[in-house]
């Protein structure tokens, strides 16, 4: 089994998060036989204070990217592995910094998803409150690249202290492992959702509308099929759900076309 792991956090493997990590590798060490783990460090990768938002990687190509060979490392962890473990400390009720410029260094996967069928586990450690929003934004990018969350988990750093919260850490930790394990060995797709459906029309909708401007992701969408489908795989595909999907897009479709669609007020 192929472990691929993605911390981002300049304390690497050595803090509290990465503490988390190495105690579900040991768990899934202990489950699976020969696993074998790469592990990036998000603050290792040089990407610079934010992602320039040049949108060359949409539509010239990902290799178009300026730090397209900083990010090297990291594609081939994503591409390589069974599995995926983002973890993150909570920085301001968010995931950190540098796991964010991670994110937006890997967009184009949210037209080009690559990593359809693959499992995710999604960490986040805090000494406070985040997990929810930390943990939320990680599995809504994730999935735009094509990865399904198997398993997520929040912890609070101070309380590993003491006993009765360690323990449920534990166990949280000991049914994790099993999951990921699980996962990867079945190979089991998940159903996808009304959300992933409409997800999935949303993105057809939009590399449609711009193959004048993003022919890379024109031609991948055209390879793969993906214009005539339902879902980006042969998975059977909900009827109510691909239904109300559908009538998503419609409405979708006629904001764009009418210019009606209404700005965000909350």
């Amino acid at each position: 089994m192929r472990i691929g792991v993605v911390i981002g956090t300049g304390h690497g493997m050595d803090g509290t998060t990465g503490s988390l990590v190495r105690e579900l590798l040991d768990r899934i060490g202990a489950r699976a036989d020969q696993v074998r783990t790469e592990i990036v460090g998000t603050d290792d990768l040089g990407l610079g204070p934010s992602c320039p938002a040049c949108l060359a990687c949409m539509t010239a190509g990902e290799q178009a990217c300026p730090n397209y060979d900083r990010t090297a490392a990291a594609r081939r962890l994503l591409d390589d592995s069974d599995l995926v473990v983002f973890a993150t400390p909570v920085h301001s009720f968010h995931v950190s910094a540098s796991m964010k410029r991670f994110v937006d260094h890997f967009a184009y996967l949210i037209h080009r998803p690559a990593h359809l069928g693959k499992p995710a586990v999604l960490l986040s450690t805090a000494a406070g409150a985040g997990h929810d929003a930390a943990l939320g934004y990680l599995k809504t990018a994730v999935r735009r690249w094509g990865f399904h969350t198997v398993a997520q988990l929040g912890v609070n750093g101070p309380g590993l202290r003491k006993p009765a919260y360690r323990a449920k850490v534990d166990a949280a930790l000991d049914e994790i492992a099993g999951t990921a394990v699980e996962a990867v060995t079945s190979g089991t797709e998940p159903t996808p959702t009304t959300a992933d459906l409409i997800g999935f029309r949303v993105a057809r909708l939009l590399v449609r509308n711009t193959t004048e401007n993003g022919p890379v992701d024109e031609a991948y969408w055209r390879e793969r099929g993906w214009f005539d489908a339902e879902w980006f795989t042969d998975t059977k595909v909900p009827f109510v759900a691909n239904k109300i999907a559908a009538l998503v897009e419609g409405r979708i479709r006629a904001g764009i076309e009418k210019g009606s669609a209404d700005p965000y007020r909350g």
